[in-house]
C-alpha cells in the first residue's frame, strides 16, 4: 500500500516542479503579458464563481446520501469532489501560465524542439495532477474507510429504508466517484456553454458589426472565448480524465467484491486475505505507471 501513496506524492511533487519552472519563465512583451493577464483573469473569476456553485450542490447531493445510503458515502462524495476540482484547477492555472511562455520560445528561439519542450512541460502538470490526485482520493477512501472503519473486508449486504440494497465499501467507493463525476460535468458544460455563446458573439459582432478580423484581442469576445476554452477545454477535460480513471479503478475493486461473493457463494474455498489482494491489485497496477510516467 506504501507504493500507492509514494506514486501520489511523487507524480504531485513533480507536477509542482514543473509548474514553477514553466511560471518562472519569460512572458514576452508587453502585449503578451496584457492579453495573457486578461485571459487569466477572466478564467480565475470564472472557475472561483462556478466552484462556489458547484459546492452548493455537492453539499445537497451529500445530504441526500446521508438519507439515502450513508454517512461514509457522503464524505467520499465531498473527498472525490475535492480531488477533481484541485485537477481541474491547477490544470486551468498551469494553462494560463503556459499558452504566452510557449508562444514567446517560439517567438524568441523559432525552435519548435524547444517550443514543444515548454509545451509539454506545462502539459504535464495536468496530467500528473490527475492521476496523482484521483489516486490520493482512492488512498484516503481505502485507508479510513476500508481499514480503519473496517468497511474492506465486510461482504454483508446493507438494505436502506427505501429498500435498496448495497454492500457497504462498494457504495462509499461509488461515492467517492460520484463526486468526481459532479465536478467534471460543472467544467465541461459550464465552460463549454460559455466559450460557444462567447465564440458566437464575437463572430456576430465582432466580424458583422465592428468588422474586427476573427481572435483578434480588440473584441472582448475573443478574451472570453478563451477563458471558455481554459475552464471547458483544460479544467474541464482534467476533471473528466480523473472521472474516468477513478470510474475505471472503482469498477475494478467492485468487481473483485462480486468475484469473492459468487465464488463464496458456489462453495469455493476462497482464502480470507483474497479480497484485500484483489481491491489492492489495481491501485498497485495504477501507482506503478505513474511512477514511470515520472
Amino acid at each position: 500500500m506504501s507504493l500507492v501513496i509514494i506514486a501520489s506524492i511523487l507524480a504531485l511533487a513533480f507536477a509542482a516542479f514543473n509548474f514553477t519552472t514553466v511560471k518562472k519563465m519569460d512572458e514576452g512583451t508587453d502585449k503578451m503579458k496584457e492579453i495573457a493577464s486578461a485571459i487569466r483573469i477572466g478564467s480565475n473569476a470564472f472557475i472561483n464563481y462556478e466552484y462556489k456553485v458547484l459546492y452548493a450542490v455537492v453539499a445537497v447531493v451529500a445530504v441526500l446520501l446521508v438519507l439515502l445510503t450513508s454517512w461514509q458515502a457522503a464524505i467520499s462524495l465531498v473527498i472525490g469532489s475535492i480531488m477533481s476540482g484541485a485537477a481541474g484547477l491547477v490544470g486551468m492555472k498551469i494553462a494560463t501560465y503556459s499558452n504566452v511562455r510557449v508562444s514567446n520560445e517560439a517567438r524568441k528561439t523559432k525552435d519548435i524542439g524547444k517550443t514543444v519542450k515548454v509545451a509539454f512541460r506545462g502539459g504535464s502538470v495536468m496530467g500528473l495532477c490527475v492521476a496523482g490526485f484521483a489516486l490520493l482520493g482512492l488512498f484516503i477512501v481505502y485507508i479510513i474507510f476500508g481499514m480503519i472503519m473496517g468497511q474492506l473486508n465486510n461482504m454483508e449486504t446493507v438494505t436502506n429504508w427505501i429498500g435498496v440494497s448495497f454492500i457497504p465499501f462498494t457504495m462509499t467507493l461509488s461515492g467517492y466517484a460520484l463526486g468526481c463525476s459532479m465536478v467534471a460535468m460543472f467544467n465541461r458544460v459550464g465552460g463549454g456553454i460559455y466559450t460557444k455563446a462567447a465564440d458566437m458573439g464575437a463572430d456576430l459582432v465582432g466580424k458583422t458589426e465592428a468588422h474586427i478580423p476573427e481572435d483578434d484581442p480588440r473584441n472582448p469576445a475573443t478574451i472570453a472565448d478563451n477563458v471558455g476554452d481554459n475552464v471547458g477545454d483544460v479544467a474541464g477535460l482534467g476533471s473528466d480524465l480523473l472521472e474516468s480513471f477513478v470510474g475505471a479503478i472503482a469498477s475494478c475493486i467492485i468487481l473483485a467484491y462480486h468475484l469473492v461473493i459468487s465464488a463464496q457463494a458456489h462453495g469455493a474455498n476462497v482464502p480470507e486475505d483474497m479480497l484485500s489482494k484483489l481491491i489492492m491489485f489495481p491501485m498497485i497496477f495504477v501507482a506503478g505507471g505513474l511512477i514511470a510516467c515520472c
